[in-house]
């Protein structure tokens, strides 16, 4: 998904290009939930001369770390809709509010916490999607759709949506002081 990069954006990157690995990973911290060290694998490859070019290397080091390195990123992330959110990182509180997941009705949530179990039952993982654009509907439509998938698949899958998680928080966190 491309990013448009204003001169604020190009003023942070040229900062950001500027930091050790490690206060990279603190400046960007959440940017891949609970899980810095792919901001800090990811400094190798600057300068990052856009945001794309950032989140490109972002998915690259995701994408080289070992299989249990990648299933403790997966593993990071909440499920849906079954926790208060409070307990959840501001950024996920943030993308579930913004789906409604925080407005469920009681026959809602019980499908949302019967899918989930389903899926982790299955997966051995928790379901994974960019929550943004999506209704409460659409999310569980989505969750009971890709469950019957290969657990294979659907650990591809969190992968590709822990990158797309990455691009809708990144501007955000471009634009902070």
């Amino acid at each position: 998904m491309p990013i448009e990069t204003p001169m604020q954006y190009i003023v942070m990157l040229d900062t950001l290009n500027g930091l050790p690995p490690e206060a990279l990973a603190r400046r960007l911290s959440g940017l891949y939930e609970h899980s810095d060290w792919v901001v800090e694998r990811a400094a190798s490859e600057r300068p990052f001369h856009s945001p794309e070019v950032l989140l490109n290397a972002c998915a690259q080091a995701v994408r080289a770390a070992s299989h249990a390195e990648q299933r403790e990123l997966i593993l990071a992330h909440p499920e849906l809709a079954v926790a208060k959110l409070d307990t959840l990182s501001q950024a996920s509180q943030d993308e579930q509010r913004g789906a409604g997941l925080d407005q469920l009705d009681d026959a809602t949530r019980e499908r949302f916490i019967t899918a989930n179990a389903a899926y982790q039952t299955r997966h051995q993982i928790p379901f994974i999607i960019c929550v943004k654009e999506h209704s409460a509907a659409s999310l569980l439509n989505e969750l009971e759709r890709r469950l019957p998938h290969t657990t294979e698949a659907e650990f591809s899958e969190a992968l590709a949506q822990i990158d797309a998680i990455a691009a809708v928080r990144l501007p955000a966190m471009l634009s902070a002081d």
